[in-house]
């Protein structure tokens, strides 16, 4: 009888214990991403491998409501301009920083100083230009002072991490890279270098807990282990799967999205000053090809912008240039072109077939008489190279997403003279840009927009290919729906 009650026992516990580690296996997730972040100092890098990850670690102020795109409240409740160039905010309280500091208006105040700091050479602060300064008002309470008039500021402050003054000011480069502190709902578990980076739920998250409690991202380049770790049950979620593999994929979401392919020209030096020629190479590229035999229609071509309708100052009167390799010969025969070297930098494995898509943009434009060399760089190098003006190449593919929906992201980045990708310059549009920055009434601000769609179409300072749509391969498990912004957030996802 003794050892009947034994063997009940044993059998109970191991019942316990499977169940208990089955319930844990169901609270975590792995998704796969193309690559592996380059930090994970979300103030600094223009970085989408590391977006996905910081998004879940970091609070902004404000954030963008997914489905109607506007700012709402985060770790600021409320929020007032007082003048044309004064804003004042008032901050969540007994909120905490994954190291346990209380989180105080000396930390908002320090993290918006810290990325416009010119010293920083923050990647993304194109989109943080318009701000002066930002002062103490109480403990509750901050104000931030614009250069100008800034009608989207809350939108900006939407992409604007809170990171802890106190860790950042006395932690060293490497720890902050590999270990940051925020507010948000995940705190950083390990990053395991070439291969995985893990983040576990923040217990003490001042918002609604989510279910899910920590999520491995590995870092898998190649599409089809992507493929075959997803049907082999070893991920929950793969980012970028090509559309030829939709019928083996055990489930997936698709939605459009806010990533634009383009080619940027150096219109600084070189071959690429002369417009003939970069209006020959708009001509030379067959835009309706790539979206349809490459890309099997989950693309769209891009309408002569890097825009769409649901981005404000997108332009209706722009079409783009038509596919018409006459008319470019036509036009390289006029400028006088002569067989000169044209370069063309590109990677490959950040961006869905980003590869393809510039052999073949490549062959089109060589189809015409252009005598292009391409070469491929390591995403480091790629991206050494894009934000640096004096390495720039003739040419440089490239992928743009507007996070903030509002075309004053774009020109400020890669059209003003002296922005952060930009390798243009035009002391007209310039003057406009800055009128556009600065009009807070909305329909005199489209109207600026306007005109320049149409004076960066007439002077090209690239190439708008494709937008995209957005494939993810899920697991049958897995409950999520995508976002239009793009950002994968945890707190919105569920297991069944």
């Amino acid at each position: 009888m003794f050892k009947n009650w034994k063997v009940i026992i044993s059998i109970l516990v191991l019942l316990f214990l499977i169940i208990n580690m089955t319930g844990l296996a169901q609270d975590k997730i792995v998704i796969a991403l193309q690559g592996e972040p380059t930090t994970l100092d979300a103030q600094f890098a223009d970085d989408g491998n590391m977006r996905v990850v910081t998004d879940n670690i970091f609070d902004k102020l404000l954030t963008l409501d997914g489905k109607t795109l506007q700012p709402t409240p985060c770790l600021a409740l409320e929020w007032e301009q007082i003048n044309d160039i004064t804003w004042e905010f008032k901050l969540r309280e007994n909120v905490k920083f994954h190291n346990g500091e209380t989180f105080t208006a000396e930390d908002a105040v320090y993290s918006i100083k810290r990325i416009i700091d010119p010293a920083f050479k923050s990647q993304i602060a194109g989109n943080f230009t318009t701000i002066k300064d930002a002062k103490i008002v109480d403990p509750n309470t901050i104000m931030i002072i614009t250069d100008g008039p800034d009608p989207i500021l809350p939108k900006r402050l939407t992409f604007l991490d809170i990171v802890n003054k106190e860790y950042y000011e006395s932690g060293a480069d490497n720890i902050i890279n590999t270990e940051p502190v925020g507010t948000g709902p995940y705190k950083i578990g390990r990053w395991e270098r070439g291969r995985d980076i893990t983040i576990e739920l923040f217990e003490d998250y001042w918002g609604q807990k989510p279910t899910i409690q920590a999520v491995t991202y590995r870092f898998i380049q190649e599409n089809s282990t992507r493929l075959a770790a997803l049907r082999a049950g070893e991920i929950d979620l793969a980012v970028n799967m090509l559309p030829e593999y939709l019928d083996q994929l055990p489930a997936y979401k698709t939605a459009n999205s806010i990533e634009f392919y383009f080619l940027r020209f150096n219109t600084l030096r070189g071959i690429m000053q002369n417009k003939l020629i970069r209006q020959a190479i708009n001509y030379a590229v067959d835009r309706e090809a790539l979206a349809e035999e490459l890309f099997l229609e989950f693309a769209v071509p891009a309408k002569g912008q890097l825009a769409k309708e649901a981005y404000f100052g997108y332009s209706k009167k722009v079409e783009g240039y038509p596919y018409d390799p006459e008319k470019a010969k036509a036009l390289l025969r006029e400028a006088g072109y002569n067989g000169e070297v044209v370069q063309l930098i590109s990677e490959r494995g950040r961006w869905l077939k980003d590869g393809e898509i510039s052999e073949a943009v490549a062959s089109m434009i060589s189809d015409v008489g252009v005598n292009i060399k391409l070469t491929f760089l390591s995403w480091q190098q790629w991206l050494d190279t894009l934000f640096n003006s004096e390495k720039a190449p003739d040419i440089m593919f490239s992928s743009n997403g507007n996070d903030l929906f509002d075309m004053d992201r774009f020109y400020q980045a890669l059209i003003k003279t002296g922005g952060p990708q930009s390798t243009y310059a035009n002391p007209e549009i310039d003057r406009k840009i800055d009128m556009a920055r600065n009009e807070m009434n909305p329909i005199k601000r489209q109207e600026i927009y306007e005109e320049l769609a149409l004076l960066v179409h007439e002077d090209p300072f690239g190439v708008p290919l494709i937008n995209l749509k957005s494939i993810w391969g899920i697991s049958k498990n897995l409950e999520w729906e995508p976002r239009e912004d793009g950002r994968m957030l945890i707190s919105e996802m569920r297991l069944k």
